[in-house]
C-alpha cells in the first residue's frame, strides 16, 4: 500500500473509530487496529460532499446533488427539506433518515404538525454547518440491520469537529449575502381585472344596471383608482448574516474545541426570517495510556417566523397578493373618500389585505436545545477495549400564533385568536460495548463486539387558544374567549444488545455480520422484542499493492420501523362531551400482536479505482421489500370504533446507482481539476394491501396508495374535454343533477353515467425515477472553483397554486388566460371551464389538468475562493480567505409554475403539491475566512 493512501485510510479509521462506530454499535479501538477493517465499515456509507460556502442553516441544505439521497428543499428559512434514501417505505409511520448527531439518534421530522398548513420547521437549526466535521449517508443492507428499528428508511451521520494535537488555532468565519425570488405569477393588472370583473359578474346574474350602480367600476373613486403590484409589496430582496468562530487544539493528552456562531437569515417574503445563535464545546481527555474521557456539551437557542403558505387560501400571503383586486390600496378610506393610515379591512370582494398578512398575522417559534454526552474507554489489554456511552439531550419548542382582526378574513366564527404551544423532548441513552481483535491464522485477522443500548424518550406538548379578544393590540393569552386547551405525553424506553465481527482473509476479503436483539415499548408483548441480523462480503479482486484496484461487494441486512406513537397494543378509551356531561368511549381495540415494519435491503455492486486513484467508479443494484406494513382496517359504522391498525401490507423498491470521479489534473500540480457525478433510478411498488387501498387528502388533492402502484401518486379524476353545449351533456354530478355546458367533461370511469368518488384514478406520481448530481473542482495557484449541480427526473406536481388562479370561483384576480374560458356555445374558449361563483359543479377537483412534469437541473451552487499569500503580506495571519458564492442561478426545466422544487407534506401520500410557497432564490454570497 502507498504512503498517501495509507495515511489516508489511517486517518479516516480514526474517524470512524471515535464516532460512527458508537453509534453503530461496532467495535471502538485505536487505529491502528481499526485501520484492516475500515472497508468494511464504510462500504455501506457515502461520504457526503459539502459546499465550501454556502447560506444553509441546517445540514440537509447542503445535500442535494449527492450520491443515494434525494432532496427537494424549501425558500422558506427554517423549512426541513424533503429527504429520502432509497424511497419511501411506510404509509402511515415516519418515511424519512434516522438522523445520529455524534452517535445520538434525532427524529427527522417531528411529531406534532405546526400552526401553518404544510410548514415544518427543521429540528436540526441546533448543527451549525460549520462544526460539522463529516456527513456520512448509510444505504446498505447490513449498515441499516445495525441500527435496527430505526434503518428502514437509511440514516445519515453527522459527527461535529474536535480538537487536534497543536497550539490553539483560531478561525473566524464571516459571511453576508443577499437572495432574490422570481416571485413570477401571472395575473390580470388593474384595468384588465376590472373588464374581467365586469364580466364574470354579468356571468353569474348581475345586469348591467347593476353593474354600473357599483362602486367598483367608478374610476373616479380614488380608492379604486389604484395600479398596485401586491405580489411586488410583500416580497423582497433578502439579506443573509452569519458569523462564527472557532478555537481547537490540544497538547496531545488533551484536546478541545470551542465555537460560538450567529447567523440571520430573511425570507424573500416579508414576514419570514430565522435568528439562530449556537455554542459547542468538544474536549478529549487522555487520563492515562490506557483511559481516555471523551466530553460533548452544546447549547442553541434558534427563532423562526413564518407564513401560511399551504391550503389556508384565506390567509396564504403571497395567493392573496396574487388575487387581490389591483386597483385597489392597502390604506382604508373614510366616508368622506379621503384615505387614512389605518390598514384597509377585508375588501368588499372577501378578500385579506396581504400587507396585514405579513405584517399583522405572526406565527413565531422560539426553540433551545442542549446536547451533552460523555464517553470513557479503557484500554484493557492491547487488542481489548471497553467503552460506555452517557448522551442526553433537550429541546424546547415554544410556538406562538397571533391572528388579529382588521384586514384579514375571519376563520369560522373567530374574528381573532391567540394561540400558543409549548411542546419538548428529552433523550437519555446509555450505550456500552465490548471490543476486541484477534489472529486466526497468519492469513486471517478478526474483530468482534458485543454491547448493550438502553434508551429513554419523552414527548410532551401543552396547547391553548382563545378568540375574539375586544381589541387587536393584545397579543396574549389573557384575553378573548378558551376555544380549545390540550396536551399530550408520549414516551418510549428501548434496548438492544448486539454482536458483530469481521474476518479480514488474506489482505484481499473481509466477511462480515451482526446481530442486533432490539426491544421497544411502542408495542405489545407479542410483538416488543425483534431480531435484526445482517452480514456482508467484500473482495479486492486484483492485489491491493497495484495502483487499479477492482473490488466486489454484496450485503443483506433486515431493519425495521418502529416509529409507531398510537398505543395500538392497548384498549383506548376517548373522552366526549355528551350533552353538556363528560363521557369517554372505546377507540381502539387492543391488537397485542401488531409489531414494527421490516424491511429486507439486499445490494451489491462493483467499484474500480484507475490510473492510480486517477479515476474512480462505483456500480451498484439495491433490491428493498418492506412487509408488515400498518394499515388501518376499517370497520362498520354501527360498532362505533375507527379504523383498527395492524400489520397487512407489502411494498418494495429497486434501483441502479452510479457515481464516479476523475482527477483529471492531480492536485499537487500548478493546474489542479477533477469532476464527480452520480444517479440514482428508483421504482416502487405496492405488493400488495391486506386492508385495501389507503386514500389522504392535503388541501383538497388525494393521495393513494392501492396494490400494483406506487406510493406517492396523485388520485383524482381525468378531464376529457369541456362540454361545449347542452348536447354535449351526458354525465350528472354525484347528487345525480346533470352537468351544464361549460362544466370540465370527466372521465366516467365505471360507465354508470354519474361522476363520483368511484371516477378517480391514479393522474401522476411525485416520486423522481431518476436523480443525482454532477460537479467540478479546479484550482489554479492561491485559486480554487467548486460547482455542483442537482437534478431530478420523472417526478409529477400538482399545480395546486396555478389551479386557484384559474379556478374562477369568487372575485379572485386570475391568469390572464381565463379570458380563453368558456362563455357560451357560441364563445366555447380554449379549453377553461365556465366562470361559476361558487364552483358547483365541482370544476376544481383534483384532476390531471394539473398534473405537470417537475423534472429539473439546477446549479446548487459555484464558489470562487482565493487564499491569501499570508508569509508574504499578512504574517501575523496562519491563513486568510476570501470567497464569493452564487447559488441557485439557473434552473432548466419545464414547470410552469414559480419552482418545480416542491415540499408540501412529510406524508408518503402528501407529496408534491404545489400551494406557492417561496421558491428558492438565488443568492450572493461573499465572505472571509480569518485563520490565527
Amino acid at each position: 500500500m502507498n504512503g498517501p493512501y495509507r495515511i489516508f485510510r489511517t486517518g479516516l479509521a480514526a474517524l470512524v473509530a471515535t464516532v460512527f462506530l458508537p453509534a453503530y454499535g461496532l467495535s471502538l479501538q485505536d487505529s491502528l487496529s481499526v485501520e484492516d477493517r475500515i472497508d468494511s465499515v464504510m462500504v455501506g456509507m457515502t461520504r457526503v460532499r459539502t459546499p465550501v460556502q454556502s447560506d444553509a442553516i441546517s445540514f440537509a441544505e447542503v445535500l442535494p446533488g449527492n450520491p443515494k439521497i434525494h432532496v427537494t428543499e424549501s425558500g422558506t428559512p427554517g423549512a426541513a427539506p424533503q429527504l429520502m434514501i432509497r424511497g419511501l417505505h411506510s404509509i402511515h409511520l415516519n418515511a424519512t433518515p434516522q438522523v445520529f448527531v455524534d452517535g445520538v439518534p434525532v427524529r427527522y421530522n417531528r411529531d406534532l404538525p405546526s400552526f401553518l398548513s404544510t410548514f415544518e420547521p427543521t429540528r436540526f437549526s441546533f448543527i451549525n454547518p460549520h462544526d460539522i466535521g463529516e456527513m456520512y449517508v448509510a444505504t446498505d443492507g447490513m449498515a441499516l440491520s445495525q441500527i435496527g428499528g430505526r434503518g428502514a428508511n437509511g440514516a445519515i451521520y453527522i459527527t461535529t469537529e474536535r480538537g487536534e494535537f497543536g497550539g490553539t488555532q483560531i478561525d473566524f468565519t464571516a459571511n453576508y449575502g443577499v437572495s432574490a425570488a422570481g416571485y413570477q405569477i401571472d395575473r390580470m393588472g388593474a384595468d384588465h381585472f376590472r373588464r374581467y370583473l365586469w364580466s364574470y359578474m354579468g356571468e353569474n346574474g348581475a345586469t348591467d344596471q347593476e353593474l354600473a350602480a357599483n362602486p367598483l367600476f367608478d374610476t373616479a373613486l380614488p380608492q379604486y383608482g389604484y395600479q398596485t403590484d401586491w405580489v411586488d409589496m410583500i416580497t423582497r430582496a433578502a439579506s443573509f448574516q452569519d458569523y462564527h468562530l472557532k478555537l481547537k487544539g490540544g497538547d496531545g493528552d488533551a484536546n478541545y474545541l470551542f465555537s460560538i456562531g450567529y447567523t440571520d437569515k430573511e425570507g424573500t417574503l416579508i414576514g419570514t426570517d430565522l435568528q439562530r445563535i449556537g455554542m459547542r464545546f468538544n474536549l478529549d481527555y487522555q487520563l492515562s495510556r490506557k483511559f481516555k474521557i471523551t466530553n460533548s456539551l452544546a447549547y442553541t437557542n434558534s427563532s423562526v417566523s413564518y407564513l401560511e403558505q399551504g391550503s389556508n387560501w384565506a390567509i396564504h400571503s403571497l395567493y392573496a397578493a396574487a388575487t387581490k383586486a389591483p386597483f385597489m390600496g392597502r390604506y382604508a378610506y373614510n366616508d368622506q373618500g379621503q384615505r387614512t393610515n389605518l390598514l384597509a379591512d377585508v375588501d368588499v370582494l372577501g378578500k385579506s389585505n396581504p400587507w396585514a398578512l405579513v405584517n399583522k398575522l405572526s406565527n413565531d417559534n422560539e426553540e433551545n436545545r442542549m446536547d451533552g454526552s460523555i464517553s470513557a474507554t479503557w484500554q484493557a489489554g492491547k487488542r481489548t477495549s471497553l467503552t460506555s456511552v452517557m448522551a442526553v439531550n433537550y429541546f424546547n419548542l415554544r410556538e406562538k400564533q397571533y391572528r388579529p382582526a382588521l384586514g384579514i378574513v375571519p376563520d369560522r366564527n373567530r374574528l381573532r385568536q391567540n394561540a400558543q404551544r409549548s411542546s419538548s423532548e428529552f433523550t437519555l441513552l446509555w450505550n456500552t460495548q465490548l471490543n476486541h481483535e484477534g489472529d486466526l491464522a497468519d492469513w486471517a485477522r478478526y474483530t468482534g463486539t458485543a454491547g448493550a443500548w438502553v434508551e429513554r424518550y419523552e414527548e410532551k406538548a401543552v396547547y391553548a387558544r382563545k378568540i375574539n379578544a375586544g381589541t387587536d393590540d393584545y397579543e396574549t393569552l389573557a384575553q378573548g374567549t378558551v376555544d380549545s386547551a390540550s396536551n399530550i405525553k408520549f414516551q418510549s424506553n428501548l434496548m438492544r444488545f448486539y454482536v458483530g465481527g469481521d474476518i479480514r482473509i488474506l489482505e484481499r476479503a473481509t466477511l462480515s455480520a451482526n446481530l442486533s436483539v432490539e426491544g421497544t415499548s411502542n408495542f405489545g408483548p407479542r410483538g416488543r422484542w425483534n431480531v435484526y441480523p445482517g452480514v456482508r462480503a467484500a473482495v479486492d479482486v486484483l492485489d491491493p499493492q497495484l495502483n487499479n484496484q477492482l473490488r466486489i461487494r454484496a450485503s443483506w441486512g433486515r431493519s425495521g420501523n418502529h416509529d409507531v406513537r398510537g398505543y395500538y397494543h392497548e384498549n383506548l378509551y376517548y373522552p366526549i362531551n355528551y350533552f353538556g356531561f363528560g363521557g369517554t368511549y372505546l377507540g381502539n381495540v387492543a391488537n397485542a400482536d401488531i409489531k414494527p415494519e421490516i424491511t429486507h435491503t439486499v445490494d451489491g455492486g462493483l467499484s474500480a479505482s484507475l490510473f492510480g486513484d486517477r479515476a474512480t467508479i462505483d456500480v451498484g443494484y439495491y433490491y428493498k421489500r418492506t412487509h408488515d406494513l400498518i394499515t388501518s382496517k376499517a370497520l362498520p359504522a354501527e360498532i362505533g370504533l375507527g379504523p383498527q391498525f395492524e400489520n397487512r401490507g407489502i411494498l418494495y423498491s429497486h434501483g441502479l446507482e452510479v457515481a464516479m470521479l476523475a482527477r483529471i489534473l492531480p492536485d499537487g500540480s500548478k493546474f489542479s481539476w477533477s469532476v464527480f457525478g452520480n444517479l440514482s433510478t428508483l421504482n416502487t411498488h405496492v405488493e400488495s394491501l391486506g386492508n385495501g387501498s389507503v386514500v389522504k387528502s392535503l388541501g383538497g388533492v388525494p393521495g393513494i396508495v392501492q396494490a400494483g402502484g406506487q406510493l406517492g401518486s396523485f388520485y383524482g379524476y381525468r378531464v376529457l374535454g369541456v362540454f361545449g353545449t347542452s348536447d354535449d351533456v351526458r354525465l350528472n354530478k354525484a347528487d345525480g343533477t346533470p352537468y351544464r355546458p361549460g362544466d370540465y367533461w370527466i372521465e366516467d370511469v365505471n360507465g354508470d353515467g354519474r361522476i363520483n368518488e368511484l371516477d378517480r384514478q391514479v393522474i401522476g406520481s411525485a416520486l423522481p425515477t431518476l436523480f443525482g448530481g454532477l460537479g467540478t473542482s479546479a484550482g489554479w495557484g492561491r485559486w480554487s472553483l467548486d460547482a455542483q449541480i442537482a437534478y431530478a427526473y420523472g417526478q409529477d406536481v400538482y399545480q395546486a397554486f396555478g389551479q386557484r388562479m384559474q379556478l374562477m370561483s369568487d372575485y379572485s384576480n386570475q391568469s390572464p388566460v381565463v379570458g380563453d374560458r368558456w362563455i357560451s356555445p357560441e364563445e366555447q374558449g380554449a379549453g377553461l371551464s365556465r366562470a361559476a361563483f361558487g364552483d358547483p359543479s365541482f370544476n376544481g377537483a383534483a384532476t390531471d389538468k394539473w398534473i405537470t412534469d417537475g423534472g429539473y437541473m439546477r446549479l446548487k451552487y459555484v464558489t470562487l475562493n482565493y487564499r491569501v499569500d499570508t508569509d508574504a503580506v499578512l504574517k501575523f495571519f496562519r491563513g486568510l480567505q476570501v470567497f464569493v458564492t452564487g447559488e441557485n442561478l439557473w434552473t432548466i426545466c419545464n414547470y410552469p409554475g414559480m419552482d418545480p422544487e416542491v415540499v408540501s407534506s412529510s406524508d408518503p401520500l402528501m407529496r408534491g403539491i404545489d400551494f406557492g410557497a417561496s421558491p428558492m432564490p438565488k443568492t450572493f454570497l461573499m465572505g472571509v475566512k480569518l485563520s490565527l
